[in-house]
């Protein structure tokens, strides 16, 4: 016997919507953890990967070249100055291949997106992680200080993971320029779509750093929705993005993610409305923070770190009890934690599960 479907909560009112996800007990868990774009892709980039699986029995032919064409006239470069990679977090790893050999030491922000960092400490190669200041920006003069002749790499990811915050962008030419001559840069504009009108921050690719020691590396996973796709790519130097590839697989990127990539930037109509959705959803979670007295970041990502008023892994396994997921904890902001933004039926179960929690202790903070 087939059972009645749930009903769908996006087409009920609020309170009708809230005495729903009480009463449908919930079979998948509610995944607010990885930074996801909680809408998926686009019905367009559907239709191509549909497609596309059809053709999976053949290697790729056009793919590859059509999709780096598309993102070297998006951002005026030259074809040869893109890598595409299998997610962003290839390119990283790409990057810490290249510029970390021969005892160069990789200098980054504490804490920040973790990749990079992992795949150097197993490497063998010295990571210097340098806290963020006071206003949760990269400190730009204690990373200037650590970086001596010895620092092959400097990691920079903007806005910043897991705090959703910015580093002004003149304040990071400044410190490039004073940077030793031999010292790379890679920036890490994965959640640059999401930013909005901000005087202090401009994407190194829509205002191009004339610098070839600077590489930026963006992400299909975030605004375009395709994570579980894995596809991401750089764009640089030509001779450095030569040497990002060097020992770089061709085929690491798959047919259908080139297809599903290159359908993604050519349904722009679609990446706005991620941009105001999220901007909405964000707000609203603000909103919601603000009424139950609750602290945050500001946040100008699909995610918010917020401080809950107590012990963070008390928070963590409330939620996981009952089929809701949030970022793991994190060590050098342990009063915080990650919340990714879901679709408003999502963020309405968070707000019922977090609801069952008793009222917080005090907490000095």
């Amino acid at each position: 016997m087939v059972g009645a479907a749930a009903p769908s909560l996006s087409c009920l009112p609020l309170a009708a919507a809230a005495q729903a996800s009480a009463a449908v007990p919930t079979l998948e868990p509610i995944l607010l953890y990885r930074n996801e774009n909680a809408y998926g892709p686009s019905e367009k980039v559907l239709a191509v990967m549909r497609e596309g699986c059809v053709s999976s029995n053949r290697y790729p032919r056009t793919e590859y070249d059509s999709l780096v064409n598309k993102i070297a006239a998006l951002h005026a470069v030259k074809t040869e100055q893109v890598v595409l990679g299998c997610g962003s977090g290839e390119i990283l790893h790409m990057a810490g291949v290249a510029f970390l050999g021969s005892g160069k030491k990789l200098v980054q922000a504490s804490p920040t997106f973790p990749a990079l960092g992992k795949f150097a400490q197993s490497a063998g190669f010295e990571v210097i992680d340098v806290p963020l200041n006071k206003m949760y920006e990269h400190d730009l003069e204690a990373m200037l200080f650590l970086a001596s002749a010895s620092a092959g790499l400097i990691y920079i990811c903007n806005p910043n993971n897991p705090t959703g915050t910015l580093t002004p962008r003149n304040d990071i030419e400044t410190f490039i320029r004073k940077l030793p001559a031999k010292t790379m840069v890679l920036i890490d504009e994965a959640y640059h779509h999401y930013v909005g009108q901000n005087s202090t921050y401009l994407s190194f690719l829509d205002q191009r750093f004339d610098d070839p020691r600077v590489i930026v590396a963006r992400t299909f996973s975030k605004i375009y929705g395709l994570a579980g796709m894995r596809i991401g790519y750089a764009v640089a130097a030509p001779d450095v993005a030569r040497r990002l590839s060097m020992d770089h697989a061709q085929w690491a990127v798959s047919v259908v993610s080139a297809r599903a990539a290159a359908a993604a930037l050519d349904d722009s109509e679609y990446m706005r409305l991620g941009v105001k959705r999220n901007t909405n959803d964000r707000q609203e979670f603000m909103n919601q923070l603000n009424a139950r007295m609750l602290r945050a970041l500001d946040s100008h990502t699909n995610f918010v770190m917020v401080n809950p008023m107590r012990p963070p892994a008390e928070v963590i396994e409330h939620l996981k009890k009952n089929n809701v997921l949030i970022g793991p904890r994190i060590p050098a902001m342990d009063k915080y934690i990650r919340v990714s933004l879901g679709t408003p039926a999502e963020m309405q179960e968070f707000w019922r599960v977090w609801d069952l929690m008793p009222a917080p202790p005090k907490m000095a903070m």
